[in-house]
C-alpha cells in the first residue's frame, strides 16, 4: 500500500506528513502558551501581550516547518521529456486552429527570443513556423 497521497498540488508521504504536522503542534502551541503567560505577566496592555505571543507562536511555526523542511526530502523528481514539447507543439497547434498565425521567430525582439529560449519554446516556434511556411507553399 502506497503511503504517498497528494496534498495541494504536491505528493507527500502520510508518515511524514503526520510527524510534520505533530512537530509544528510540539512546538508552535508550547511556544504560543508561554508566551502568552509571559507576555501576559510583563506587559500591562492585554491586547499587546497576545499579539505578542501570537507573533511568537508564528514564529515557532516557522521554525517547525523548516525542520520539517531538512528532515523529509521531496518525493517526487520531475523529468522533462519529448512529451514536454510535444505537448508545447500541440499548444501552439491549437493556437492556430483558433485563428492565430505564425510568427517569424526572426523579427521577434532579441528579449523575446531568449525568453522563449529558455521556457523552451523558441525552438517549437521555429519549427512550427517552417511547417507553416511549407503547408503554404505547397500547390
Amino acid at each position: 500500500m502506497s503511503r504517498l497521497i497528494e496534498v495541494w498540488g504536491d505528493t507527500v508521504d502520510t508518515r511524514h506528513l503526520g510527524i510534520s504536522i505533530a512537530l509544528g503542534v510540539g512546538i508552535a502551541a508550547p511556544a504560543f502558551l508561554l508566551g502568552r503567560a509571559f507576555f501576559t505577566a510583563t506587559v500591562d496592555d492585554e491586547t499587546l501581550a497576545q499579539s505578542y505571543a501570537l507573533l511568537l507562536g508564528l514564529a515557532a511555526c516557522l521554525v517547525a516547518a523548516v525542520i520539517a523542511a531538512r528532515l523529509f526530502k521531496p518525493k517526487r523528481i520531475v523529468r522533462e521529456t519529448a512529451t514536454a514539447t510535444e505537448s508545447r507543439r500541440e499548444a501552439l497547434e491549437a493556437i492556430a486552429a483558433d485563428g492565430g498565425e505564425w510568427t517569424d521567430p526572426a523579427e521577434l525582439a532579441p528579449e523575446v527570443r531568449e525568453e522563449l529560449r529558455l521556457l523552451g519554446l523558441y525552438d517549437v516556434l521555429v519549427d512550427a513556423h517552417e511547417e507553416a511556411e511549407r503547408r503554404e507553399a505547397r500547390p
